[in-house]
């Protein structure tokens, strides 16, 4: 069976009229009862069904309406020639029954109304969901389109239908192209009644504006926009009104989407929605208003009817609402139910708490099974133990479904929506049974005490007395019994890694994997004669899994197996009982090679697993893994003949192979390191180290695909063995912690770590022990203890410890122990360059907190900070030049925008440069235009060198064109843009501008007018968005008080967008005055700055806005920052203040700002003594939104 085959079956004879209708009538009751499809996916199918069998539709069944079928199919996003130009067979993956049943039926004016109620029935079941994810026919297009195009196509009144169809929630990334169906009918009636009707129907913008354009991203038409067409015909935008209305009283707009996840007593507010707005707002061509509210604002002030279109919408919006009962808009049917299921869902989730919930969910399903009263007697006796023998497969979701409810909720929670099945219950089986293995397991009797060892160390341990144990054990077994019955009950699957995992893994393990394997494996008796020794296999070849898998990353958990199975057997350590040679049994057979070393073991195993070492030559594997992840000559796609050459790979190979090498480790690094693929912050083309500027990234440690933590741990093992393989690993091992010392601790530190993510030992000094080892493999002891550092970032005592060692650094004792301590504190202060910036920066800072009298040099670092963000920001170059020549640009923008008043003819002359890429800085494929005027033509100053001169004479330039005035010298043009397309040379100039501005020596007008020219504020980042990087966000605090306010002035200032820069700690500056003046200690900072990560306190945030207005940060940026933020009362109160006559002229702010912020604040004043004479300014607003605003709070 194909992936895509239906299973619901619909069969009748095609050419009968009477059997058509009655097909269309049991499509009809699927689709009203929500069964047409199956997971997701369309699940039925039209058959042909007569005396000569039942075959599948094919395209000739449509009869004389073949060609109406084949141009809808056509109109599918990947054309449809492929579904009618063969024979459809049984194993074909063609799924077009539907269109043809349609097809067909539409021949038949007798059977129209079933054809019509059938095609609601589409609409109806699209508009319940809501979503095209529940209407695919297959992987590549959605089920019920043609049908209704079909209908549309052949009697225009059901247009409207079509238009219906789609819904707002439509998935136009997968779902693409469909707005043809629309458009063609649009290209063949014009803006007949019928269309409008369609186009008042839909509830999807881009539908809608699709109707008479190609491009949602564009402004460009391959029809007449409706907007336009009402103008010419004005009695028709009558009709459009009445239309407008009509539908309203008929059927609210679908809400594209709502949150099916709240809680019981947040109900979604429908009257704040504005559809008719909305539908004006399709009327004509726009691009995206995402993040525009200026051309927003535009848009809707363009004239229309004597009016604004806004307030044209505004007026038929309330008409609308006046003659409708109810809201406007309405939440899908599917929405509504999901919000229900996730509401119950919660409440079964405060069920879990209750005593025994878990059996008693468990209880009425193993009742209902057969047999079920034996075997809930099996789970808590353990007798009769031959019931399991009994127990065939079941379907548990649906016996659980009749006579298990409450259990069957459960399940389908812990389920995916594509697996409810058997199958997926036992892939997620350990969260089936979390809740009844809480019941039994939970450990509710033991209590805690301290036991001081004789080295001093002090234990915590659990107390119990023998009759709790043995009651602890009695419910550990029950609970496996339950899994006996699920494993019968399932079919005797094979369980995941995870259910394993929770009963083998742990202190407080219920079985062995031996154990495990014996009881949930169906056994093969065939190679193996007992069950004992089949488990013992099913378990040695999991553990080779483990090492095997490239994907999974190696830990304590995987050491203490090995240490479990195969140490405990000497037999099994020996390679020749191993599968095929991989790097992970290498890795394995170190692990022995080293354990027997510690163990003082020495046999023939041991030999056997020295020569399987050695007969698989791993440092040549070790080699190619390296050469693999670097740039080769030999490389697919290499234009420029750039890499290693085949000779300089023969001396790596041999580097790591030979006795004795010919050349040494700096030479190795020379010329490797160069050519390593990097694993890099890429923004743009802007590419960053991403743990920090002195520790390069490397493909070849990446978190993806083992890291090379196998080599690594190969290498780290063997280089301790006095063996000859001894000298080859040191040299694999010092050739990578050259490159990444870092990066191999914590892939070594990794395979003693109880998890493979964070660094986690049971004791400090296992972790000691690590460490130790660590640094006597020659990994720097300051980095390994900013490493430490960095990994103990949230535990309170250790990171208040490291900060306490680091101090020292400052310490004047010159004693021994004082000696000792300030060169440890010096060490780490050097290996601090190589763990992640942000976590450097962090700690620094923590301890400049902590100890003001160290003396931080973070210069170079704050420099490399801001390079980073003017390269992030950097406008390019014709930007830069139209800004600085001002109004002698006449004109800066898309040449095909050009204004017509600004049309003249563009020529070239003797001078007009056209030898050279001419182009917006990093983009070679959107070349720039340089004319100036001179009399009535446009010179060409400069054009791109792939742009033929001859496309001037007949079109506009595309791509960014600059038009300069004939009162400029041309020579000084050609001069300018020279110099700004050298795009470093900017970069240092703003960068050593901006330090200089920060240490007084340059102006705050001079700096901002540099920002102005030359840092985009359109999307403008604080930096790159990179966890692991520093950010300006953390310098800020860094600064002493007077940097800091000149730096948070000039980028707060200089757009709003530069409140990036402390929106994520808006907390700090009352913290850090706090702090300053001892009202808090060290440790509460501590606690409060991570508890406030991007929220404030009321008395944080009063803190903040009286800082900012202090250092002069513009109150128009002040009052948008509070009315995003008008949760905060101070944030309420600083906006009505401003518009009392505090903190300067509140008219200036209003301009500032657009008009769907402006519409938020007539809430805001109406709560005052004084709202009418704060809210006049308002009353006059050019903006209808904001007076019907006022109005709504007014009233």
């Amino acid at each position: 069976m194909n992936q895509f085959d239906k299973n619901q079956i619909i069969t009748l004879d095609i050419q009968n009229p009477q059997q058509i209708k009655l097909a269309l009538a049991q499509y009809m009751a699927l689709l009203d009862s929500d069964k047409a499809s199956f997971n997701s996916q369309f699940d039925v199918e039209f058959k042909q069904l007569d005396e000569a069998g039942m075959r599948r539709l094919q395209p000739q069944d449509s009869g004389n309406n073949l060609k109406l079928l084949q141009s809808a199919l056509d109109l599918g996003q990947e054309g449809g020639a492929h579904h009618y130009d063969h024979t459809i067979l049984d194993d074909t993956e063609n799924y077009i029954s539907e269109v043809i049943l349609f097809a067909a039926a539409l021949q038949y004016p007798e059977i129209k109304q079933a054809v019509v109620e059938a095609a609601k029935a589409i609409v109806a079941y699209s508009r319940r969901q809501n979503d095209t994810d529940e209407m695919w026919l297959d992987d590549m297009r959605v089920f019920g389109v043609e049908a209704l195009y079909m209908l549309a196509k052949t009697d225009i009144q059901y247009a409207y239908l079509l238009a219906q169809y789609f819904v707002p929630y439509w998935d136009d990334e997968h779902a693409c192209g469909y707005e043809s169906y629309l458009s063609v009918l649009l290209h063949e009636h014009g803006w007949h009644r019928e269309m409008i009707k369609a186009f008042i129907w839909c509830d999807n913008d881009n539908f809608r504006s699709g109707m008479f354009k190609n491009d949602q991203y564009s402004e460009e038409c391959d029809y007449q926009p409706l907007g336009e067409y009402l103008r010419e015909n004005p009695e028709s935008y009558e009709q459009f009104k009445a239309l407008v209305i009509a539908r309203f009283q008929a059927e609210p707009v679908l809400l594209a989407h709502v949150d099916t996840m709240c809680d019981e007593d947040e109900e979604e507010d429908l009257s704040g929605h504005q559809p008719v707005i909305s539908l004006y707002q399709s009327l004509f061509p726009h691009s995206c208003f995402y993040d525009d509210e200026e051309a927003k604002d535009s848009f809707m002030a363009m004239s229309f009817f004597g009016s604004t279109l806004e307030n044209e919408a505004y007026d038929l919006q309330q008409k609308v609402q006046s003659q409708v009962a109810g809201p406007l808009v309405k939440i899908a049917q599917s929405a509504i139910a999901a919000r229900a299921n996730y509401r119950a869902y919660l409440a079964r989730g405060e069920r879990k708490y209750e005593l025994n919930y878990g059996t008693n969910l468990l209880k009425p399903f193993v009742l209902a099974m057969p047999q079920g009263e034996v075997l809930w007697r099996y789970i808590e006796t353990g007798e009769p133990q031959t019931v399991l023998e009994t127990v065939c497969e079941v379907d548990v979701l649906e016996l659980a479904k009749v006579h298990a409810s409450d259990m069957a909720e459960h399940l389908i929670d812990q389920l995916s929506s594509f697996e409810r099945n058997n199958q997926g219950i036992v892939e997620e089986l350990e969260s089936v049974l979390s809740l009844v293995r809480g019941d039994l397991l939970t450990d509710h009797f033991s209590e805690e005490a301290e036991y001081t060892q004789p080295n001093g160390m002090v234990l915590t341990l659990a107390v119990r007395n023998d009759a709790e144990n043995n009651l602890l054990q009695a419910r550990a077994e029950q609970y496996l019994r339950v899994i006996d019955v699920f494993y019968h009950a399932l079919g005797k699957r094979e369980f995941c890694k995870y259910m394993m995992a929770s009963l083998t893994e742990g202190d407080e393990a219920l079985l062995s994997r031996e154990a495990y394997y014996q009881r949930y494996t169906q056994l093969s008796v065939s190679d193996i004669k007992s069950a004992a020794e089949n488990a013992k296999a099913k378990n040695t070849q999991s553990i080779f899994r483990h090492f095997t898998n490239q994907d999974e990353l190696l830990c304590r958990k995987h050491l203490k197996l090995v240490n479990e199975h195969f140490r405990s057997s000497r037999a099994l350590c020996h390679p020749k009982q191993w599968p095929q040679l991989d790097m992970g049994l290498i890795t394995l057979a170190s692990y022995h090679l080293h354990s027997d070393y510690n163990q003082h073991i020495g046999d023939d195993i041991t030999e056997a697993l020295a020569n399987y070492l050695n007969d698989n030559h791993i440092w040549q594997l070790a080699a190619q893994h390296i050469i693999q992840k670097c740039h080769k000559k030999s490389d697919h796609y290499n234009p420029d003949n750039l890499g290693l050459s085949e000779a300089q790979i023969t001396w790596i190979c041999d580097y790591f192979t030979a006795d004795t090498p010919q050349d040494d480790l700096s030479s190795l690094l020379a010329l490797v390191q160069p050519q390593l693929y990097r694993d890099e912050c890429c923004r743009g083309d802007l590419y960053l180290n991403k743990f920090s500027e002195k520790q390069s990234s490397y493909q070849l440690f990446k978190d993806h695909d083992d890291d090379f933590q196998r080599f690594t741990l190969t290498a780290f093992w063997l280089r301790q063995l006095p063996l000859p393989l001894q000298y080859k690993a040191d040299r694999l091992w010092q050739f990578i912690i050259a490159l990444a010392p870092v990066r191999v601790a914590r892939n070594v530190l990794r395979a003693y770590s109880d998890d493979h993510w964070s660094i986690e030992f049971d004791t400090i000094l296992d972790e000691i022990e690590v460490y130790e080892q660590l640094s006597k493999a020659g990994i720097d002891s300051g980095i390994l203890n900013a490493y430490e550092m960095s990994n103990q970032r949230y535990n309170s005592e250790r990171y208040l410890n490291w900060i306490e060692i680091y101090s020292e650094i400052a310490s004047d004792d010159t004693s021994m122990f004082g000696s000792m301590g300030r060169n440890k504190a010096k060490a780490m202060e050097q290996g601090l360059a190589y763990i992640n910036e942000r976590t450097k920066i962090e700690f620094l800072h923590h301890v400049s907190l902590k100890h003001p009298e160290v003396e931080l040099d973070f210069s170079h670092d704050l420099q490399r900070a801001i390079d980073i963000f003017v390269q992030l920001n950097l406008h390019s170059w014709e930007h830069a030049l139209a800004q600085e020549l001002g109004r002698d640009c006449l004109y800066f923008g898309e040449g095909e925008k050009l204004p017509k008043k600004l049309h003249k003819a563009i020529v070239a002359d003797s001078l007009s440069i056209h030898d050279k890429p001419c182009h917006v800085d990093g983009r070679s494929w959107e070349a720039c235009t340089v004319l100036q005027q001179q009399g009535d033509n446009y010179v060409i100053v400069m054009a791109d060198h792939e742009v033929p001169l001859a496309w001037y004479e007949e079109r506009l330039p595309s791509g960014p064109l600059l038009i300069f005035s004939e009162q400029l010298e041309r020579a000084a043009i050609i001069k300018r843009v020279a110099e700004l397309q050298v795009q470093s040379n900017r970069i240092n100039a703003i960068v050593e501008q901006t330090m200089a501005y920060l240490h007084d020596e340059v102006e705050f007008d001079v700096m901002a007018a540099l920002f102005k020219g030359q840092i985009s504020t359109e999307f403008m980042r604080i930096d790159a968005d990179e966890y692991q990087m520093y950010s300006l966000r953390q310098f800020v605090w860094m600064l002493d008080a007077k940097r800091r306010n000149k730096l948070v002035r000039l980028l707060l200032n200089h757009d709003y967008r530069g409140f990036k820069l402390i929106e994520a700690q808006m907390e700090q500056p009352w913290l850090l005055h706090q702090l300053a003046h001892n009202e808090i200690d060290f440790e509460t900072y501590l606690s409060k700055s991570g508890e406030y990560e991007g929220e404030a306190s009321e008395t944080g945030m009063a803190f903040l806005l009286t800082w900012l207005f202090d250092i002069g940060v513009k109150p128009e940026h002040l009052v948008l920052f509070c009315i995003k933020r008008s949760h905060f009362d101070v944030c309420r109160e600083f906006i009505v203040a401003h518009a009392r006559g505090q903190y300067g002229s509140f008219k200036q702010s209003l301009s500032y700002l657009y008009a769907d912020r402006r519409a938020e604040l007539p809430e805001i004043f109406s709560q005052a003594a004084d709202a009418e004479a704060l809210l006049a300014p308002l009353r006059k607003d050019k903006s209808r939104k904001v007076k019907e605003a006022v109005n709504q709070y007014v009233g």
